[in-house]
């Protein structure tokens, strides 16, 4: 692969919340997966756990508490979104406390989970899927555990709507990295 195809996907990525119908089928599902388990992870402990969601009361439920603490954050200024219910699969992206619960084991686990995350998004994208990455329902994780049957020893990092989307997207928009970089000290300029 040459960079300038790398580029073009990072370029082309965007926060997919409006999907198409279409259903999904089980092999691009874990296609986008085995991508998830090529991440590295801290001490290659491989600690990814994904629940795929397709059942509709589930997704719903889910939608719900997402909905619940979007229009808590945001009133009604929350994104547009296709109801969870109709988005064709959910992806829990789950684990087990594999360091432990403490500050250092937590941020190990998270430097484990969301590279797996990512390679998921870019998967998705270069099969022509839009996915984008929730997290928002943390704050109420206790009800959502249950949900997806998971014991009090397993987390929920993400929950990622997967479908094909609704609307052509074009390139997104971010700023250049030399506005976001600097050499040696925060604030000193990186030109």
């Amino acid at each position: 692969m040459e960079y300038a195809d790398l580029e073009r996907l990072f370029a082309t990525q965007r926060a997919v919340r409006l999907f198409a119908s279409r259903p999904v089928d089980d092999v691009v599902i874990e296609t986008i997966i085995a991508a998830a388990t090529r991440a590295p992870s801290a001490r290659n402990s491989q600690p990814w756990r994904f629940v795929v969601i397709r059942e509709r009361a589930t997704k719903e439920r889910l939608g719900e508490v997402f909905d619940e603490l979007g229009s808590q954050m945001y009133g009604a200024g929350a994104p547009e979104r296709t109801p969870w219910g109709d988005v064709p699969v959910l992806i829990a992206v789950t684990s087990e406390y594999a360091f432990g619960s403490t500050e250092s084991g937590l941020a190990a686990l998270g430097a484990s989970i969301y590279p797996a995350v990512q390679n998921m998004l870019l998967a998705a994208h270069s099969l022509g899927l839009g996915s984008v990455l929730t997290t928002r329902w943390k704050a109420r994780e206790a009800e959502v555990r249950p949900l997806l049957g998971l014991p009090e020893t397993m987390a929920v990092h993400a929950i990622i709507p997967l479908g094909y989307p609704a609307e052509r997207m074009g390139k997104n928009r971010r700023r250049a990295a030399s506005e976001v970089t600097y050499r040696e000290r925060f604030g000193a300029p990186w030109n």
